[in-house]
């Protein structure tokens, strides 16, 4: 038996990452959920926020999505009033995708659970370590992202 299948795979930094990685995530859909809110809808609210239009295709390249998975998504999102798409488009036109002043309230309502949520105290963290973490976090993404989105660097 190898070593470090002997060991267990504690040892191992990329399953540890993956571990801290599955646990954050389940705390972050669980404060997003508090205020209604699921990570994917997080998401697709930040983007339109930040960039007052963007197609369903560009939403869904940008969140790894397939372009029916965003269809769906978007739909939800326009029912519940976050989301604005004109209806009756032609084939071939562009349909911009844009945040209501209901989906901007509910994005709003996510940023006092975030803050909490990005205390480094919350992660067990000080400021300094959380500062670090987030430098090595973001060195680790630049090497394993094989996305084509665009690459930040340290």
């Amino acid at each position: 038996m190898p070593g470090w299948v002997a060991a267990g795979p504690e040892g191992i930094p990329a399953y540890t990452l993956a571990r801290a990685g599955a646990a954050m995530n389940a705390a972050f859909a669980r404060r997003l959920a508090a205020v209604g809110l699921r990570p994917h809808t997080f998401s697709v609210l930040v983007h339109l926020a930040r960039e007052p239009a963007l197609t369903s295709a560009e939403l869904a390249r940008r969140l790894a999505m397939t372009p029916q998975s965003m269809s769906s998504l978007l739909h939800g999102l326009a029912d519940a009033g976050w989301v604005e798409r004109p209806s009756g488009a032609r084939r071939g036109q562009r349909i911009d995708v844009r945040l209501t002043p209901a989906g901007r309230q509910a994005l709003a309502a996510a940023g006092p659970v975030l803050a909490e949520l990005g205390r480094p105290e919350a992660m067990g963290l000080t400021a300094e370590e959380a500062g670090t973490l987030h430098a090595l976090l973001e060195r680790v993404l630049a090497a394993v992202d094989t996305t084509d989105r665009p690459r930040r660097t340290p």
